[in-house]
């Protein structure tokens, strides 16, 4: 019998070929099977591998044009509320002052890249003019989760004629504290937390009372560190708690009312720095907490913003506050990459029997 080699491999392959898509098609059909009558499973199964291939991308991945310090870097995928309340070490709080419409179109992109929300102060009489943010925009944030906060009613305008809280008539104050809340409020923002501005304020007692009639809280001060218990500040106070007076009745150093910010400021005491300088000062600010938070949060840095500008680096800018978005998103890469827990103040209760701040569960 003679037997044709090439009719031989044609039906070979022809068979194999059958064969392939048989099995395909069951290896198809199966995994079909699965996904309806065991959804978690096949979730699960897509979910591992899609998740390993994000890991190896974020190994991969932490690089910036900005010069740094070495850094370990972790993975840091969303917590749940029961990780977040039951396993926090590193967690910072972010503001932004001044309303400037940078913070919205090129700040709450970056924020929302990474699920952060932050913590906006603004003066009513400066919404909607040149560089600030709109009504729209405020209520959107609002709306989003992000707290918005009031900074007075006419701070930087002729208004105010250049006074700080510190210098008004009993009057004047009222209205700049009181009135403030009440024009978040006629455009649907209901706030309990106020920022003075320039945090002049904190030895003040009668800007302290007025502030403690309308809120629950208030950025007044500069510090490395928010104590929940008001007790780090060895070189300044004495106290154990944040009560607002002694029991002698003098004002205390450190309460709900005088809460202490670090500002990111590239001109400071007559020194400038870079993008590069400035990452590490912010590096070591988030990380200051590391001695106080070992057996649990009782510090918490607050990180202060204010307008995110588009420059190459920060030395051409001469707003001393300012930071550039290039900046600024590595940084909240490093928030992120890191581990860090970014809470706001809606995550925060005050104890009115211990007068201590506590991070609330399930926020």
């Amino acid at each position: 019998m003679k037997i044709k080699i090439n009719d031989y491999i044609f039906n070979r392959n022809t068979s194999n070929l059958i064969i392939i898509i048989i099995s395909m098609t069951i290896l198809m059909l199966t995994s079909t099977l699965e996904m309806i009558f065991y959804p978690d499973i096949a979730y699960s199964y897509t979910f591992n591998i899609t998740n390993k291939l994000k890991q190896q991308q974020r190994q991969n991945s932490y690089q910036t044009n900005i010069s740094q310090p070495s850094i370990i870097t972790t993975n840091n995928q969303k917590k749940s509320s029961d990780d977040l309340n039951n396993n926090l070490t590193k967690v910072v709080i972010l503001t932004f002052g001044d309303g400037y419409q940078s913070q919205f179109t090129l700040a709450k992109p970056v924020l929302d890249k990474y699920g952060y929300k932050g913590n906006f102060f603004v003066t009513c009489n400066k919404v909607g003019t040149a560089n600030k943010m709109t009504w729209p925009d405020l209520v959107h944030l609002y709306k989003e989760g992000n707290v918005i906060g009031s900074k007075t009613v006419d701070y930087g305008t002729k208004a105010m004629g250049g006074k700080d809280l510190n210098h008004l008539s009993a009057q004047q104050l009222e209205f700049e504290v009181g009135q403030s809340k009440q024009c978040l409020l006629n455009h649907g923002i209901n706030t309990t937390f106020f920022a003075v501005p320039m945090n002049v304020a904190n030895n003040n007692a009668t800007v302290i009372n007025e502030i403690a009639k309308y809120y629950t809280l208030a950025i007044n001060g500069h510090a490395d560190q928010m104590y929940l218990h008001c007790d780090g500040y060895k070189k300044n106070s004495s106290q154990t708690d944040c009560r607002t007076y002694f029991d002698n009745g003098t004002l205390t150093f450190a309460n709900r009312y005088s809460v202490g910010e670090w500002s990111e400021q590239h001109i400071k005491n007559r020194n400038s720095y870079n993008d590069s300088q400035m990452f590490a000062k912010f590096i070591a600010a988030v990380n200051s907490q590391d001695k106080f938070n070992r057996n649990g949060v009782s510090a918490i840095p607050l990180i202060a913003y204010h307008d995110i500008v588009l420059l190459p680096d920060i030395t051409i800018s001469s707003e001393p506050s300012a930071t550039t978005l290039n900046l600024f998103k590595t940084e909240m890469k490093y928030l992120h990459d890191n581990g860090f827990n970014v809470l706001t103040f809606y995550n925060l209760g005050y104890n009115e029997k211990t007068n201590a701040f506590y991070i609330k569960q399930n926020q």
